[in-house]
């Protein structure tokens, strides 16, 4: 895989875990989906890459008796992912001229916004985060 292919995919994997709580099989399912061809292990890696640089949180969720892992993106993950979207927006430009369409203004979207779309926890589901091994609600 190229260097900007795995620039993309974590583009994309901080993208996806603006919006939820996502699980690494439908992070692997939404990367196939967009036409990347993403093994789980090469998935693991980045995730880890990603956490480890403090972009995006893995938690345990314990729901329905089951443990389920789940990451999110922290506000320096928000902030990297539009700094990352700027960037790739203006090398486009640079590279195809005005033959593309302008980088969409919800890019710049302010902390404020993106939390309050980001979806609330059903009831009886805890979550705790992987890292300090807190619960966090």
């Amino acid at each position: 895989m190229t260097t900007i292919a795995h620039a993309a995919i974590r583009v994309h994997i901080l993208g996806i875990t603006l919006q939820s709580d996502v699980s690494e099989h439908r992070l692997l399912e939404e990367l196939r989906r967009r036409g990347y061809r993403v093994q789980p292990s090469d998935l693991r890696l980045a995730l880890d890459d990603i956490v480890r640089r403090g972009l995006i949180e893995r938690h345990d969720t314990m729901r329905r008796c089951r443990n389920r892992r789940t990451y999110e993106a922290t506000p320096a993950g928000r902030m990297a992912w539009a700094d990352e979207c700027r960037a790739l927006s203006k090398f486009t430009h640079e590279v195809f001229g005005t033959q593309l369409p302008p980088l969409p203004a919800q890019v710049g979207l302010d902390d404020s916004q993106a939390w309050s779309s980001a979806p609330r926890r059903q009831n009886g589901e805890t979550k705790t985060s992987r890292a300090t091994g807190q619960r966090a609600f």
